[in-house]
């Protein structure tokens, strides 16, 4: 009896670092310091940038909730493993692009990808990290290790892909799709055996309703999903605009990539920050001080970009590694077992469709002046961030 509790065990954890390692390498994609580079060099400006990420988060955003429950439903493992392979073959389209309607069909191609495997990785390590620890800190411990070994893999990919996009940004995206390959190779060693979700109505649809119903009934999680949808899209917006922001206060071209490889490294500071201090804290605390130095970070930026002020977007980097590392386990401790990848689906749609709306503007304001980006970031996500911190206070003090 003993024998087969400490193999279980060691299946869990075999099972978490396989996770753990998909997750890393699947959560970054090596071209994305030349991405704006190569939309330029195929005739696209910063609007027609936003439309065609719009169009990829459109895609993920109507396909999210329904793949969600597909996985919880069938197989966790298999949505990620078709996910991953999905991600492979339109990074190798886009390779090949040399339009925005070729590029308009990639986004939305990968879109329908991280439909099917965004928040499955995320459930599974739950599940085995609540084998082991059924309190919620293995989880929490392990999701921050996650998002650090994301940011320091960012990191080597950067390294790696400055080099080759500077021989040929083509190169460098058809590159890409091989940490997706290796992705599916891990998840196809996973064991799956999470808990599936029971179907109640002959038609599906009316499953997912029931979910999205009652996790928008539920006041904790309604929160937590606000919380989560903001403070992942105040820094996701804008990315499209640090290449050009740097471009333009005079950092040559063959270095821009060490302001990505800056910003990765200052998200990895976010995410070890979060693991040694978040647990301390209140909601309110994790959510509010993050946004506190963003706003200060950008208005210094915003009111006077030079060469020196520029590298105060690394704060938004370590911005994106905390919130990153604590806004979805918030959300993850109010939902069950066996709805945990619809209910981070439903997330993941009030996510996007705010991404959608502010990108929109955010690069809009870029095609007038570069600058102009960073306000419109603010003046977006400050006014909804502060109900959102006064209520999560107000939860602490009355907890």
């Amino acid at each position: 009896m003993q024998k087969n509790h400490v193999f279980g065990a060691k299946s869990a954890k075999t099972n978490r670092a396989l996770i753990i390692i998909e997750m890393a390498i699947t959560s970054s994609i090596m071209s994305m310091a030349i991405m704006t580079p190569f939309f330029n060099s195929v005739g696209l400006n910063q609007q027609q940038i936003a439309l065609s990420q719009m169009v990829c988060t459109a895609v993920a955003m109507i396909l999210n909730i329904p793949m969600g429950w597909v996985a919880d439903r069938f197989s966790r493992k298999w949505a990620n493993i078709v996910g991953d392979l999905l991600c492979a073959t339109s990074l190798l389209i886009y390779s090949q692009v040399n339009s925005f309607g070729g590029i308009v069909i990639c986004e939305a191609l990968f879109g329908l990808a991280c439909a099917l495997s965004q928040g499955v990785d995320g459930s599974l390590l739950k599940h085995f990290a609540d084998k082991d620890d059924s309190s919620g800190k293995l989880f929490k411990r392990s999701f921050s290790i996650a998002r650090g070994l994301v940011e320091i893999w960012e990191v080597l990919l950067l390294l790696i892909a400055g080099p080759i996009g500077a021989i040929s940004f083509r190169l460098c995206i058809a590159l890409s799709a091989v940490t997706y390959i290796a992705g599916a190779i891990l998840s196809f060693c996973i064991g799956d055996d999470s808990p599936k979700l029971a179907q109640t109505h002959k038609n599906p649809f009316r499953d997912m309703g029931a979910v999205t119903k009652r996790c928008f009934k539920n006041p904790a999680l309604r929160l937590r999903i606000a919380a989560f949808a903001i403070g992942r899209e105040v820094t996701h917006g804008i990315i499209w605009v640090f290449t050009p922001l740097m471009l333009l206060v005079g950092v040559p071209l063959s270095i821009v990539t060490f302001g990505w490889i800056l910003s990765s490294i200052m998200a990895f500071a976010g995410t070890e920050l979060a693991k040694k201090f978040s647990s301390r804290m209140s909601e309110f605390q994790i959510f509010a001080i993050p946004f506190a130095i963003l706003t200060i970070a950008g208005s210094i930026m915003f009111f006077n970009l030079n060469i020196a002020t520029i590298w105060l977007y690394g704060l938004f980097g370590l911005v994106r590694g905390w919130n990153g590392s604590t806004m979805m386990p918030m959300i993850k401790e109010h939902a069950k077992a066996s709805e945990q990848s619809t209910i981070e689906s439903i997330a993941r749609v009030c996510s996007q469709l705010l991404y959608i709306v502010t990108t929109f503007f955010i690069n809009s304001a870029a095609d007038i002046e570069k600058h102009y980006s960073i306000g419109v970031t603010l003046l977006i996500f400050v006014p909804l961030a502060i109900p959102i911190a006064l209520k999560l206070r107000h939860n602490a003090e009355n907890s």
